[in-house]
């Protein structure tokens, strides 16, 4: 008889059983028009791209988004999404039982990637401070030596609040914490808050995690970068499989990072919305909406859990959260203007009755 590992007895497999047909669940950028993409993409294509490896250093898209980041091409690797290299990351940088740290809430496959290497996860609650999740430094920082932590990982902004953290307190982490420093900057193209890349050079600990599947709405692609000094980045390699990456998502990432200028106009037509949608929610009463610096807003209301359902009833889906700190918060994407216009209708109606 098969054997499984007994750490995974209660888990299930990540599967959607249906796509919504108004799907603002998982973040994604529904406004970018890649037809352009598409058509480059078609004319550039050769039969040796699906017949043959390639080149597995990836030097074309990662020199492009070395360009794109402000950094050097050997200060960037690249692997199928930023969750891969989280993988990556713990593997590389974890024994079996090391201590994983972030705080709570944060995305959740870092908790999946840790039960998976048996390394020992931990996670510091955040705190709340003027109707926001608030990060304190000093608090993080006493619990990651209490915990004998060796990694401390985090999203900034904050998946899935929203929330962007005060840089200074993010600085302060990075000057004090003795082991890694991962910041995972999935949804920074959406924020006023800086990106820490700038600080790779003077921080030898630091490693930035971005992606092509937000601002620049390439989920399908899944294409992530790891951007860090060069001793941090050859090691991470090591753990990398060769051609992970594969040739087509490598050169259309490469296309992709052609086309910077309609990915800020659709990045403005995201952010615009979102200013709207945070008015629309101060104009219903007892709305607590968090103060977003991504492209998906996180509230709640005291009808929220009956919204939930008559949202779905209409086919839109979101993320409702039943436990955590967060209960009774609704994660929603930025969708399309009409998408937006009907979530104001199921609003307004079911405020009215």
């Amino acid at each position: 008889m098969v054997e499984f590992r007994q750490g995974l007895a209660s888990w299930e497999p990540y599967k959607l059983g249906q796509i919504a047909p108004y799907d603002l669940a998982n973040n994604e950028n529904r406004l970018m028009d890649w037809t352009g993409l598409l058509k480059n993409i078609q004319a550039n294509m050769s039969l040796s791209d699906l017949m043959y490896y390639g080149d597995n250093c990836y030097r074309d898209v990662i020199e492009k988004y070395a360009n794109y980041a402000g950094v050097h091409a050997r200060q960037v690797t690249a692997g199928v999404g930023s969750d891969f290299l989280i993988h990556m990351i713990v593997t590389t940088f974890l024994e079996k039982g090391d201590v994983f740290l972030t705080v709570d809430p944060d995305f959740f496959m870092y908790q999946v990637y840790n039960q998976l290497h048996d390394s020992r996860f931990e996670a510091y609650p955040l705190e709340w401070e003027q109707d926001s999740l608030h990060l304190s430094a000093k608090k993080l920082l006493i619990y990651a030596e209490r915990v004998e932590a060796k990694v401390l990982m985090l999203s900034n902004p904050n998946n899935p609040s929203s929330v962007a953290f005060n840089p200074k307190e993010i600085e302060q982490i990075l000057q004090s914490f003795k082991g890694l420093v991962v910041l995972d900057e999935a949804y920074i193209e959406f924020s006023d808050s800086p990106s820490f890349v700038s600080l790779i050079g003077t921080s030898p600990n630091l490693i930035v995690l971005r992606t092509l599947s937000k601002a620049f709405a390439l989920a399908g692609l899944r294409l992530g970068f790891a951007i860090a000094n060069e001793r941090l980045i050859y090691e991470l390699d090591k753990a990398i499989p060769p051609f992970s990456v594969s040739n087509v998502v490598a050169k259309i990432g490469s296309a992709a990072l052609d086309y910077t200028s309609q990915v800020e106009e659709t990045r403005q037509a995201i952010i615009a919305l979102r200013r709207e949608f945070l008015d629309f929610l101060a104009q219903i009463p007892k709305a607590q909406a968090l103060p977003s610096q991504t492209n998906f807003v996180t509230f709640t209301f005291p009808k929220a859990e009956a919204f939930y359902r008559k949202a779905l009833e209409q086919g839109f889906d979101f993320k409702y959260y039943q436990e955590g700190r967060l209960t009774g918060y609704i994660r929603m994407a930025i969708g399309r203007p009409e998408e937006m216009a009907l979530v104001k209708q199921i609003l307004l109606s079911l405020m009215a009755e």
